[in-house]
This record gives structure tokens, sequence and C-alpha cells, in this order.
């Protein structure tokens, strides 16, 4: 979790770190367990100027010299708003581009809320990606301000194992020689879970061994998009070459299991540390042309791009890496270095704490 890291590394260098999350859960507990103060502000709507004032009050109460925001645009735009109430700079931390409601009188609210904050009570905004920023810009953000950092993962620590390949194959009932291709993420149509399970029907036809492993948790609304992706598996035949796993903690297990890494999202991905987690673990890459996905992976050489929502061409770059493994064993190696050099978590760090100097 890229804003855990950084708090860490805040920790580190000698600042105090106080957190304001909307909503509890598992993040929040893990900051109460390691002695840092959280509040519950309501920062999920734009309209609630008053959250604001509340924050700008936390911010003098506990002596706050910069904010860090990690959010979506109401709350990117609340945090600005509380940082000019308080005289506290506001650094925004953008890791997809915003969404802005569909109704087009709120749009334009929120469109106009967003250019004046940003421009003018926003003292630096990181962009994890090239394609976020310049989508944030088109979205009202100055590009003066505006930087990239891109996520890293540290390569000792986040990419280590305890059960190994074998184990995980025998958890599943697979053979030794059958080959897995992975998927991590979330269950949701933006992560093309349908488009993976569509293009392995063709797959299969000349790869009958071959089995499709879709690790993740379904956090739809209606939490039914897992039965619509077993629906179709159903219907195409698939059932059994097709295993949900549901959420996993031992996610770098698993994939040091899988031959070859999919993720055919068709919505732009920020930047996917899910993708930086398989080129660490020295597995070729496949995914879609989408936000920032080309920036890490390189085409013919650390892995294949595809368009999204495209079955036939995913199809037919599986089926390439297949009949291709030592080719795929090299884009795999390729990946990993490509990691070392631009991706460390090191790196990342330093950058934003770069930033932090720079601004406070």
């Amino acid at each position: 979790m890229i804003c855990l890291r950084i708090i860490e590394e805040s920790l580190r260098r000698g600042y105090r770190v106080v957190v304001n999350s909307p909503t509890e859960g598992k993040f929040t507990h893990l900051l109460r367990e390691r002695g840092i103060r959280v509040y519950n502000i309501d920062t999920q709507r734009t309209f609630r100027l008053d959250s604001a004032i509340r924050l700008a009050y936390i911010i003098k109460k506990e002596g706050i010299n910069l904010i860090h925001s990690h959010a979506p645009l109401a709350g990117t735009i609340l945090s600005c708003l509380a940082g000019w109430i308080s005289g506290v700079p506001v650094i925004n931390h953008v890791h997809i581009p915003y969404f802005m409601n569909l109704n087009p009188v709120v749009r334009i609210y929120q469109f106009l809320f967003n250019w004046i904050t940003s421009r003018l009570f926003c003292a630096k905004i990181i962009a994890v990606s090239e394609s976020v920023k310049k989508d944030i810009i088109r979205q009202g953000s100055r590009a003066n301000k505006t930087i990239v950092v891109y996520n890293g993962i540290d390569l000792l620590e986040d990419i280590r194992c305890e059960k190994g390949p074998i184990k995980i194959r025998e958890e599943f009932g697979l053979r030794a020689n059958q080959r897995i291709i992975g998927q991590v993420g979330r269950l949701g149509v933006d992560k093309g879970q349908h488009i993976l399970i569509e293009a392995s029907q063709k797959v299969i036809k000349d790869n009958p061994d071959v089995v499709f492993v879709i690790v993740g948790e379904d956090l739809t609304k209606e939490r039914d998009h897992k039965k619509r992706l077993e629906r179709l598996a159903g219907d195409l035949g698939l059932r059994k070459q097709i295993i949900f796993t549901g959420y996993r903690l031992d996610i770098m297990d698993l994939m040091h299991a899988f031959d070859i890494f999919v993720l055919p999202s068709t919505f732009k991905e920020g930047l996917a540390i899910v993708i930086l987690e398989a080129m660490a673990a020295k597995k070729p890459v496949i995914t879609t042309i989408v936000g920032g996905n080309p920036e890490i992976v390189i085409d013919g050489e650390t892995g294949t791009l595809v368009p999204p929502e495209d079955p036939d061409k995913l199809a037919e770059a599986i089926v390439y890496h297949l009949n291709h493994p030592e080719i795929s064993k090299q884009m795999g190696e390729k990946g990993y270095e490509r990691v070392k050099k631009y991706f460390s978590l090191t790196q990342m760090l330093d950058k934003v704490m770069n930033v932090y100097k720079e601004v406070s």
C-alpha cells in the first residue's frame, strides 16, 4: 500500500503523522496499532464544505505543517480548502484520473472547484504516471505544479514468498507441468476478468491443460459480480479450467506459481502495483493499452500490450507466450530489470520526501 509506505518513511525521517480517513477498515486499524492518531471526517462528498472547516480545525489543533492528500476528487478539493483555511501547504497525490459526477450540473461544479483549489490552494500535485498527469491537467490541474512519481516496490520485502510454486499447485490440485495464467485484482468490469474468461475459451482449444487462476475479492455494491463471472465460465464450459480464489494474502506466492500474468483492464489504470509485482517475480505480462500500463510494460520486450475489450487479441497474445516459453522467460527477466531500474520503492520514497522538503 503506497500510502502506508510513505507514512512509514515519514516516521523514519522524523515526521509526526496524523491521518484522516472517512471510513474505518484494515488500514485505519493498522495505523492505530502503530500508535498513529486517526480522525474520521467525511471527505467523500464535494458539497461537504463543513468537512474542510473541521479538517482545518484538526490541522491547527495538531500543529500540522503539511497536508498530503491521497483521495478521490472530493477529498482532494476539501483537503485543499482545509489547507487554505489553516495556511498549511497541500500536496495532492493522484493515483487515477478524477471521477466526476455524470450529472452535468454537479460535474461543472466539481470541475470549477477542482480548477480553483488545485491552482490556488495546492502547492504540488504528484501523479503516479504520465497518463494520469495528462488526464488531471485536462481536468483543471496546473501543468507546472504537477510532477510524475512512479509507484515503487521493495524488491527484497515485497516479493518474498513462503509457500513456493509447488505448494500452490498442490493447493489447487494442479500437476507440476500444467501451465497457469494468472490475474490478480478486485473483481469488477473495469479489471476485465470477463474478457479473460472469453479469451480463455479460445486458448484452451489448442492448450487443454492450461488453467486460469483469477485472484481477487468481489467489492461491487451487490457482491454479485463474481456470480456473473462464474456463470460466464459455466456457460462457456470452463468451470474446471478457471479457478476463482477470492481474497488472498499470499499474492507473491501465487505470482511465482504463475507462468504468465494477465491484466486485461478496460478502464484507465494509474500505475498498477500488481504489474510491478508480476515483473518483480520475473513473469511476462500481458496487459491492455490503457492508462499507465504502457509506461510499465514495454511491448515485445517485457511483455505484450493488447487493445482493451478484445478477447481475440488477448487470446492471441496468451497463445503466443505459451508457444514461445523461452521468449516469455526472457521477457520476465527483462521485466525484473526494468522494475529494479525505474520502479523501486527507494526511488519513489526519496522523490516524495524531496517534495515534502520543497513545499514545507
